[in-house]
């Protein structure tokens, strides 16, 4: 009798522990970020409290207008041509392109000459037309190759006649200015040069060319800035911050707080959604005070996030 009271008592036991529920555990939510990082949407509106924003807006300021900048080709002498100038560039492809356009110039004239004798061997019976044709395509040829490779020396920030005219121990700086900032910018500008080999020291340029396009991309204009160099204290490749003067007028700003760098680029974060922050590269200005101006990459009044940005720099470089 007392096994079967044992029995009984086991298995009301058992038939209470199977009768508990098992505890649920809830998976924390965390935030869905894109491939590219771009693009960080998080799961509820709590999570997003922590990331407090404030409009872009303008204001009227006075700020120095600088833009960096690098010494793309230094100008010599040529000890066997004095007449000619040697460019020694910081990028040995466009030393090949300018070598090979002054090369072309060579050939031009000498196909040049060649044509006019074959024409005037043909007024004399001396030549076919085919002897004609042939130097009239030569000509062509040498003509048609050295449009492209003055065509790469503009749009790096070079013209070539202008390089064979530029003086001896002369430097040239490339640098690139804001779509914005064009308006206040022209050829023959001075303009004030401190570069980082000698922050001590103040360099003074003058603007030589402005180029004809914007960059589709970044929406900046090159520069090319002459700069004396009779020492040869300055290098090609060295890098400088180019001063425009002071200006006074309405610009974008944020936060100081809001701008996070990496690899040398600039971004803010920008709400676009309820619950979806983006990742936007800006162009930026001088600083004043706790403002940081915008030159480009943001619109007016955009919710710019200005707490917590180093988390939102975690989530979308993935440090």
């Amino acid at each position: 009798m007392k096994f079967y009271h044992i029995l009984f008592a086991l298995i009301v036991l058992m038939a209470g522990c199977k009768s508990k529920p098992k505890p649920v555990v809830k998976s924390i939510p965390r935030p869905t970020v894109s491939t590219d990082g771009g693009r960080i949407a998080f799961p509820d509106a709590i999570m997003m409290r922590s990331f407090t924003t404030q409009p872009a807006h303008s204001e009227v300021i006075r700020t120095d207008f600088s833009a960096p900048g690098h010494v793309a080709a230094m100008v010599l002498k040529s000890t066997e041509n004095p007449a000619e100038r040697l460019v020694l560039f910081d990028d040995p492809g466009l030393s090949d392109n300018y070598t090979a356009i002054l090369q072309h110039r060579i050939n031009i004239q000498t196909q040049r000459g060649n044509l006019d004798r074959v024409k005037d061997l043909q007024a004399h019976g001396a030549a076919s037309g085919k002897e004609v044709i042939e130097a009239q395509t030569q000509l062509a040829n040498e003509e048609a190759a050295i449009i492209s490779d003055e065509a790469t020396l503009k749009l790096a920030g070079f013209d070539p006649e202008e390089l064979r005219r530029a003086r001896p121990n002369t430097i040239l700086v490339v640098c690139e200015i804001p779509e914005n900032q064009f308006g206040i910018i022209t050829k023959g500008l001075p303009c004030t040069l401190n570069f980082t080999s000698f922050p001590n020291d103040r360099f003074v340029g003058r603007i030589d060319n402005v180029n004809d396009y914007v960059d589709n991309t970044t929406r900046q204009i090159k520069l090319r800035i002459s700069v004396a160099n009779p020492d040869g204290r300055l290098k090609a490749g060295m890098f400088a911050t180019v001063g425009f003067g002071v200006t006074e007028g309405k610009f974008m700003t944020v936060s100081r707080d809001a701008v996070v760098t990496v690899q040398g680029r600039d971004y803010v974060f920008v709400k676009t959604g309820p619950q979806v922050i983006e990742r936007r590269e800006v162009q930026l200005g001088q600083q004043r005070k706790d403002l940081v101006v915008v030159l480009g990459g943001l619109r007016e009044n955009e919710p710019v996030t200005v707490e917590n940005t180093l988390q939102l720099k975690g989530l979308s470089f993935g440090y």
